[in-house]
């Protein structure tokens, strides 16, 4: 699926959406359109987005040919992250750090890890494992409560699962992708 083909080539330069319609002189609504397989990933754009990355459209829309690593290091990329340092929304790798809810509604409910109930103590683990992210004091919960209200979330009440993999009799919250 070509859409696949744009969100590899955004990973591979570590660019949001929001950077890539930038990198390429395109909106951010054309890019997602494309993302979400309502436009047309057109010969037109792949050529366009080929000569800033250093490859031919043909290659893009090939999707039996990978695409190199070595995107990211070619001269547009280069003074491009340069040029836009000082705006985090427009790198994926500075993503995580803008704000908790962010890295809730874009990194976590993105995973298969939530469609499970989960407790906070499991999901903290998996942040610190996966994401190498810890979150200081009731800043983790505070989110996941907030991402409930959102309507990102879904949380009920169960028994504490203690460290010994026993019950508790205290309840508190699991949470799960809607």
């Amino acid at each position: 699926m070509v859409a696949n083909r744009l969100c590899e080539i955004m990973n591979i330069l570590g660019m949001t959406v929001a950077g890539f319609a930038e990198f390429i002189g395109r909106s951010p609504s054309h890019i997602y359109g494309i993302l979400q397989s309502k436009r047309t990933f057109s010969h037109a754009l792949a050529d366009h987005i080929g000569k800033r990355i250093g490859i031919t459209g043909t290659k893009i829309l090939n999707l039996n040919i990978s695409i190199s690593q070595n995107i990211s290091k070619v001269e547009s990329v280069a003074s491009f992250k340069e040029e836009y340092i000082n705006v985090p929304e427009y790198f994926s790798d500075t993503k995580n750090d803008r704000s908790i809810d962010a890295f809730i509604s874009e990194f976590l409910v993105e995973s298969s890890f939530l469609k499970t109930p989960r407790y906070l103590n499991e999901i903290e683990l998996f942040i610190k494992s996966k994401y190498n992210k810890t979150f200081i004091g009731d800043q983790l919960s505070k989110a996941l409560r907030y991402s409930v209200r959102k309507g990102i979330l879904i949380s009920e009440k169960k028994l504490i699962r203690l460290t010994n993999g026993n019950f508790g009799k205290r309840q508190v919250d699991v949470y799960w992708v809607v």
